[in-house]
């Protein structure tokens, strides 16, 4: 009971902290002028109470003894947050029309954000060397370990290295988001958000490796069993998160909290393709688009572009990854 309603407190603390992660001029996924985003602060603030409703609802009801109750409350609340981006839609429909336009950074192309090798280099050396502890272990010790086979840990890694070492090469490749009426200022804050982000997936991808590392040892009982290494299984990914949770919110979606430029206004928003984003700003799919990554509108993320034909080859590429690792 303890468990669910932790969980309970923290799928209602996310989703209270879901629009201050947006930009100002995608509230709730609906893209809006940026003078017009403080008119929608009653449907923010009706979209928190009814989260909190939800939440305190779905504790009280644990507290209880009921179970089961994690998934409802994910999908009420995603409801409410398709809710609250209907009322952003409708109002945005009673505004004045505004001129609309596109820009781009062709330097992102002839000068592109460079992988941080220094910081990619340690995961594959800490790969490479849990094999070779694996290979000079004792198999008698492997074979009598329960949990993890002798290849398991090492299939685990490679798996996340795999994913990491995508992620590192598409994002910077994906299609960028910027700002008409900012074109420079945002140019700017993106390139450093791009920077910042390949760097701390890096990151990532290096302590989770670092900690099924520690697993294989001790599955493999190369180290003596202890609360300290046990902790380091642990300690490990959440720093990791910690800080990339901190530089998200330093950075902002996009990287909009990284532009400090107030002067600029071109005078146009940027274009309107609202009708490919669906749930809310969560799923794109524009079958014109020749993009197959995106930023994502919410939750500051890339995702795909579901109408391009190569997004499902790479959902089951990240299935078959997903059986692998199990």
């Amino acid at each position: 009971m303890i468990t669910q309603v932790g969980w309970l407190v923290l799928v209602t603390a996310g989703f209270l902290l879901l629009p201050a992660t947006a930009r100002p001029t995608l509230p709730f996924g609906i893209r809006v002028p940026r003078e017009r985003a403080g008119e929608l602060r009653p449907i923010r603030v009706a979209y928190r109470v009814v989260v909190v409703v939800l939440g305190a609802t779905a504790t009280a009801g644990a507290l209880a003894g009921a179970t089961g109750l994690l998934p409802v409350l994910v999908v009420a609340c995603l409801l409410a947050h398709w809710a609250a981006a209907g009322f952003v839609a409708r109002a945005k429909r009673s505004w004045p029309q505004v001129r609309q336009g596109m820009t781009a950074d062709t330097s992102l192309r002839t000068d592109p954000v460079r992988l941080p090798w220094p910081y990619l280099a340690p995961a594959p050396a800490i790969v490479a060397g849990t094999a070779v502890l694996g290979l000079v272990s004792d198999p008698v010790q492997r074979t009598e370990s329960t949990s993890w086979s002798a290849a398991s840990p090492v299939t685990h890694q490679l798996v996340v290295l795999a994913l990491a070492l995508s992620a590192v090469v598409t994002i910077p490749r994906a299609r960028p988001e910027l700002d008409a009426a900012r074109p420079e200022s945002s140019a700017r804050a993106y390139r450093a958000y791009l920077a910042g982000t390949v760097r701390i997936v890096a990151l990532l991808a290096t302590a989770v490796i670092a900690a099924l590392a520690v697993k294989a040892l001790l599955s493999w009982r190369l180290v003596t069993p202890g609360s300290v290494w046990t902790a380091l299984t642990i300690a490990l990914p959440a720093a990791a998160f910690a800080v990339a949770l901190i530089w998200l919110v330093r950075a902002g979606d996009a990287g909009h909290r990284l532009d400090r430029d107030d002067t600029e206004d071109t005078g146009v928003v940027q274009r309107d393709d609202d009708r490919h984003w669906h749930l809310g700003g969560l799923v794109y799919a524009n079958r014109t688009d020749p993009a197959l990554l995106v930023h994502q509108r919410v939750g500051s993320r890339w995702t795909l572009n579901l109408g391009h034909p190569a997004s499902w080859l790479t959902l089951v590429a990240f299935l078959v990854l997903a059986l692998l690792a199990n």
